[in-house]
């Protein structure tokens, strides 16, 4: 999504406030989360705001990305949200970009979708659960150990 800056630079407002959803494109999902081993099931929620600092601009934005997974433990099939939060500042300036917390705009407009989806797939859990005390399988008969112990349980 492009984000036009002129009313922060006009003078307008102080604050652009951020409230939107935006889908991953096939693109965006091969580039980010292939073999990150979950499956995207719906839009990046990105909420937050641009304000003006007086000698720079900053960007904070919390997005959110459903995803369905298997659980590493007892293999159930799960669902989960990434959610991470971003603060940048934002530059006209081109050599600024090397800087991992600067976000260069040009013509007044910014598109923040790189850094968001770079951030997420960074915060995707390498081993995704189903609830934190998933208990797994049983490592003999392959019984999921979260409905109930199996004979093998007792022999650890």
């Amino acid at each position: 999504m492009i984000i036009d800056l002129t009313p922060l630079f006009s003078g307008e407002v102080k604050e652009l406030p951020l409230d939107y959803k935006e889908a991953v494109s096939g693109e965006a999902y091969e580039r980010y989360f292939d073999g990150l081993g979950i499956d995207i099931s719906g839009e990046v929620e990105i909420t937050g705001r641009i304000y003006d600092m007086s000698a720079y601009m900053q960007l904070e934005i919390t997005a959110k990305l459903p995803y369905r997974s298997q659980c590493c433990r007892c293999l159930k099939e799960t669902e989960g949200a990434v959610i991470c939060k971003i603060e940048r500042v934002l530059s006209a300036n081109e050599a600024d970009g090397e800087e991992d917390d600067v976000i260069v705009y040009t013509d007044r407009k910014i598109d923040p979708e790189e850094t968001v989806l770079e951030e997420l797939s960074m915060a995707v859990p390498s081993k995704p659960l189903c609830r934190p005390d998933c208990k797994g399988l049983c490592p003999v008969c392959g019984h999921d150990l979260n409905d109930g112990g199996c004979e093998h349980a007792a022999e650890d």
